[in-house]
């Protein structure tokens, strides 16, 4: 019978009975010559290795194709547009006093802040569009000398 290792569900492997024959491991079974001995000795038998003439006749030509990844171009674009609109806005935006006007609900986007957000997500959308629009342009190159 056979026993469960302690630190594990599956059951140990058998142990032969005394004066009993070894039964040899996948390692130790003899492979067959030929594909008739394997036939002979059933399903457990590995296929037959096909010749290299056999190889070519069947073989498909494969190509590979590197195509962008649409998502990579799209979020780099938009990252890099969020942060150029950010520049933007803190390089060109008029210097007001606002400082100390905490006036509405979210008293962090009053002012300058709110130009700075909004030039931010301007940045972002365009960013994307354009990231975008350069994995077609990636992808349609890449594609151009199969056609």
């Amino acid at each position: 019978m056979p026993e469960a290792h302690a630190d594990d569900d599956r059951p140990a492997a058998p142990t032969p009975e005394p004066g009993a024959a070894p039964v040899p491991g996948p390692a130790e079974r003899p492979v067959p010559a030929s594909a008739d001995e394997a036939a002979s000795e059933g399903a457990d038998a590995p296929p037959a290795v096909p010749s290299e003439e056999e190889l070519v006749r069947t073989a498909t030509p494969a190509t590979v194709r590197r195509a962008p990844r649409y998502r990579a171009f799209a979020t780099a674009g938009a990252l890099l547009g969020a942060l150029l609109g950010l520049v933007l806005a803190l390089v060109l935006g008029p210097d007001r006093g606002t400082a100390g006007t905490d006036v509405g609900v979210l008293p962090f986007l009053d002012g300058q802040n709110t130009v700075r957000l909004l030039a931010a997500l301007a940045g972002a959308v365009l960013g994307l569009l354009v990231g975008a629009v350069l994995a077609l342009a990636a992808d349609r190159r890449s594609t151009r000398g199969r056609r």
